[in-house]
């Protein structure tokens, strides 16, 4: 298998443990589907390059972007061992990205040989939990304002700054928050007007406190 990235998870145990046919490294093209909403998890899943997302499509047709997953970061974690463990959304690739599946057996045998594999991925688990409290948050916010403020303000405690760097751009955000990208950029003037920010391209600075 072709040498691998030193990624948290991946630095903690040696790549010949991984060619034993437990592990499959893959490449994918732009737009291709990696898996169906309600497809059974069967893999943890590390995105080696490139970036992911997990997505639904309304019958209009519009894409609304719940997360992007870009290299280092982890897919299935949450849903592998869990009772409910279908995907609730499809999972496209943004880019050409390569993938390494990791499947159950292995997953569960790298836990029991290295302790602190473990509590990495407990961490990563748990780390996924409290983001995705904050995105229900975010969608149940009354405007697209109150959405999009509490976007900036995760990102501004994930980024440990009031200078926030979107990981994506407009178009990306606004399918992020389900609205459309006029709108976004809509609110992000008039949220500029107010003083509450200020932004050039994707560098945002909040001129208000973030959220802990």
């Amino acid at each position: 298998m072709e040498s691998l990235p030193n990624f948290p998870l991946l630095s903690l145990f040696d790549q010949a443990r991984l060619e034993g046919g437990g592990a499959k490294r893959s490449s994918y093209g732009k737009g291709q589907l990696l898996y169906l909403a309600d497809q059974v998890c069967t893999t943890l899943d590390v995105v080696l390059s490139g970036s992911i997302s997990i997505q639904s499509i309304d019958a209009e047709g519009n894409v609304f972007k719940a997360k992007v997953l870009q290299a280092g970061e982890v897919y299935g974690a949450t849903l592998l061992f869990g009772t409910h463990n279908r995907y609730p959304m499809q999972v496209v690739c943004d880019t050409p990205s390569d993938i390494l599946h990791l499947k159950k057996s292995v997953v569960l045998q790298l836990c029991e040989e290295n302790q602190q594999f473990l509590l990495v991925l407990l961490a990563l688990i748990s780390d996924r939990a409290h983001e995705l409290s904050r995105t229900v948050s975010q969608l149940t916010a009354q405007s697209l304002k109150e959405s999009l403020l509490g976007y900036l303000q995760m990102l501004s405690y994930q980024q440990g700054s009031a200078t926030v760097i979107l990981p994506s751009s407009k178009k990306e955000l606004a399918d992020r928050l389900g609205f459309a990208r006029t709108s976004v950029s809509r609110a992000l003037r008039a949220m500029e007007e107010e003083g509450l920010l200020s932004f050039e391209g994707r560098v945002v600075q909040l001129h208000i406190s973030s959220k802990s």
